[in-house]
């Protein structure tokens, strides 16, 4: 009995091994796995923690794990035009058209 108790107190348990890797195609990260394959990356435990909290479609990985750029779309107004066939407005107000006729005002999106 008092070999188990000397064993038990000779016991250190084994810190938990950090395997946290990302799994690449490219600069784009797939997916967090906890083994190594062919086109794997370790990372640390926060930084594993940080990309499931915020989702790794929104990095990338290029020598490091940067944020995704992401383009900045401009907002396109309709804006008032004549065309071929549109409205009749009453008193030039724009919000208030009064029947269809030739040449007339139509709101219209710029195309690109």
């Amino acid at each position: 009995m008092n070999e188990l108790f000397k064993a038990l107190n000779d016991f250190k348990p084994t810190p938990p091994a950090d395997n946290f890797y990302i799994e690449l195609n490219g600069k784009d990260i797939t997916s967090l796995c906890s083994e190594s394959k062919i086109n794997t990356v370790r990372i640390s435990r926060e930084k594993y923690k940080f990309l499931l909290d915020n989702g790794i479609e929104n990095f990338i990985y290029d020598g490091e794990i940067i944020k995704k750029p992401r383009k900045r779309t401009e907002r396109v107004y309709p804006t008032l035009k004549k065309n071929i066939k549109g409205y009749s407005l009453q008193d030039n107000d724009p919000y208030w058209p009064t029947e269809i006729v030739e040449g007339g005002y139509t709101w219209q999106t710029p195309s690109e």
